[in-house]
């Protein structure tokens, strides 16, 4: 493990995530990223590393069926103050509020082929090797066959980032059973910084995940 080893409840507490990762809506490529997609119509959704549940808020908005996971049980509190503000009401498209739940990317709790759709900011790029495998292996699972990983990470590897690279996804999310779209930059903002990252769209196939121990 890198970055996981983190305190992650005590950063939320002190307040950190304002000075690095924060934002004040949901995030613009993922906006756009919706739009392209159309309407959820009532499909489950995964929000991986969700933090204060701006993310989640937008795939609700969307029409989801979504769960935002973190590992920070305070990160939850706040993304659940957030949406009990802000998250549309249950509709007729299948849609509801957003779930929230602690969880370890690592050993998600949810059944095989549970979800059409999960999306990551910033998670994946906090993981060392080994956890990456673990990821990627857990992401296949609770993919359903033609499931989309919409994936954003760093560019840059520097302390407390490892890059989202086109190795990283040949080694770890190939043999998994993804389909990796094209590689693109662009600066993921926050409130108080930009960051060079990667977006990557990530389809998972209907072939059988390579044995892994």
């Amino acid at each position: 493990m890198t970055t996981t080893t983190l305190d992650w409840n005590r950063t939320y507490r002190a307040g950190d995530h304002h000075k690095y990762w924060e934002l004040s809506q949901p995030s613009a490529e993922l906006v756009g990223f919706l739009a392209a997609l159309g309407p959820g119509a009532g499909r489950p959704a995964l929000d991986i590393g969700c933090g204060t549940g701006w993310d989640t808020l937008a795939l609700a908005g969307a029409g989801y069926r979504v769960t935002g996971v973190d590992i920070s049980e305070e990160a939850l509190h706040l993304a659940r103050a957030r949406a009990a503000e802000n998250a549309p009401e249950e509709s007729g498209d299948g849609s509801s509020r957003p779930a929230f739940e602690q969880a370890d990317v690592r050993r998600l709790p949810f059944a095989d082929a549970s979800f059409d759709l999960l999306i990551d900011r910033g998670c994946l790029h906090h993981l060392g090797e080994e956890d990456r495998e673990r990821y990627a292996r857990e992401a296949a699972r609770v993919l359903r066959p033609r499931g989309i990983l919409y994936l954003r990470g760093s560019r840059v590897d520097t302390f407390p980032f490892k890059p989202l690279t086109a190795e990283l996804l040949r080694r770890h999310f190939a043999p998994n059973g993804f389909e990796a779209g094209p590689l693109l930059p662009f600066q993921l903002q926050t409130d108080a910084m930009s960051l060079p990252a990667h977006a990557c769209v990530l389809t998972r196939t209907d072939a059988e995940r390579s044995a892994t121990p």
